[in-house]
């Protein structure tokens, strides 16, 4: 497998490659994503490849000269969000989706690495990350990869920093994320109440008590399973920290994981 990371594609692709990257996401996206949604990286808007920052995974290897062996298997779309008040920059993860067969061997991990790996040199103080999730195993890795996490085990209060981010989605970002007009903000656990509770969300509606979705670290698991309503349609929002250590730490993590395979 081989991965490309594409830098708001919508503005540096010539029109050919960005409707190919369209192609290849929506290939990827019809394989898990029931019905597919207008949103994020999938949206049929004319301007939705101009602020993301997308990895693809690829099967086979990329100087293989047999082009049906590189077909799109996993993407990971990410975005800036603009947060008054907040003195590094500020990025969502947004849409994960990997093909059935690649889920649950840490296909999520090597797609966020590459992420980090291309935006890290970017901003050398480091950058706020956030995540919007139900699935507890993306919760607890994210917060295993990133620190200053809230909210987490540790109980930390939250920081200004975390307050403002999550008040500015609260009010300016809940149609990029997807999170229903409806869904109430529950700042003490940091939980929408009810974001994936309307139709534009349906597809990506879990159900958090299926072990299937669950992470192999018990106690961080139990905690954030604590913090959802089951069948309610409740996300958590994680905001952490990352800076070029902690992404170099991550990849050990993830090449420790995969020599034991």
């Amino acid at each position: 497998m081989f991965f490309r990371f594409y830098n708001e594609p919508g503005r540096q692709l010539p029109l050919p490659k960005q409707t190919k990257l369209r192609s290849e996401l929506m290939e990827i996206a019809q394989t898990g994503l029931h019905p597919i949604p207008d949103y994020q990286c999938l949206s049929s808007r004319a301007d939705a490849l101009d602020d993301k920052l997308i990895v693809v995974g690829y099967a086979g290897t990329e100087d293989n000269g047999d082009i049906t062996q590189n077909r799109p298997v996993a993407f990971t779309s990410a975005i800036y969000l603009n947060i008054p008040g907040v003195d590094h920059p500020v990025l969502h993860t947004g849409l994960t989706v990997a093909v059935p067969s690649l889920q649950r061997t840490g296909i999520v991990m090597q797609l966020c690495a590459h992420l980090f790996l291309h935006v890290a040199p970017m901003h050398a103080g480091g950058m706020w990350v956030t995540t919007l999730a139900a699935v507890l195993s993306s919760l607890v890795q994210s917060e295993k990869v990133l620190y200053k996490t809230h909210p987490s085990p540790q109980n930390r209060p939250p920081l200004h920093a975390h307050l403002a981010i999550a008040h500015a989605i609260n009010k300016q970002y809940r149609p990029s994320l997807l999170i229903s007009p409806d869904a109430t903000w529950d700042e003490e656990h940091f939980v929408f109440r009810g974001s994936m509770d309307w139709p534009a969300a349906e597809c990506f509606k879990k159900d958090i008590d299926d072990v299937h979705f669950w992470h192999r670290d018990g106690g961080t698991n139990a905690y954030f399973h604590k913090l959802m309503r089951p069948g309610k349609g409740d996300e958590v929002l994680l905001v952490g920290f990352i800076d070029a250590e902690s992404v170099w730490k991550a990849i050990e993590q993830l090449q420790r994981r995969k020599s034991r395979l």
